[in-house]
């Protein structure tokens, strides 16, 4: 797993009803790489609008953004191409991950009673999968 999750993350903001722990400029150039696949600084600041961001603030988040291991960079004539580490689905897997076991840390009760609330919202696919995996994972508890 990247370095980012194994340090966790420092903060979580609800943005469009989703947790997420970037920054405005940093959640659209992600945007624009999982949608693409991989960009160059140019790239993406081209999506951004170019006069909306100097080329060095770009080039900036995106260099942060690698540091911390979100993406990965191959050089490309003076610069870079970057790619991102994971897919979107599977950073959004491992961001609600931390939310649920940061309020199970918290207090167990509430995130059982936010679960309850949910559980009627779920697919009938969704709840099979839930119930199979609670059958499984008793099962293992059973063993032990």
């Amino acid at each position: 797993m990247i370095d980012f999750f194994k340090k966790g993350f420092k903060t979580l903001k609800f943005k469009k009803q989703k947790p997420s722990p970037f920054g405005d400029l940093e959640e659209k150039i992600m945007e624009f790489l999982w949608e693409k696949g991989s960009g160059s600084v140019k790239e993406v600041r081209q999506f951004l609008g170019e006069g909306k961001f100097a080329h060095t603030t770009v080039m900036t988040v995106m260099d942060r953004l690698y540091k911390k291991g979100i993406l990965k960079r191959k050089k490309e004539g003076k610069g870079y191409r970057y790619y991102p580490v994971i897919s979107r689905e599977e950073f959004e897997t491992e961001v609600a991950k931390k939310v649920v076991k940061d309020m199970l840390k918290g207090n167990p009760s509430t995130a059982v009673a936010a679960f309850e609330g949910l559980i009627e919202e779920l697919s009938e696919e969704d709840l099979k999968k839930l119930k199979k995996l609670f059958e499984e994972k008793t099962k293992d508890e059973s063993k032990k």
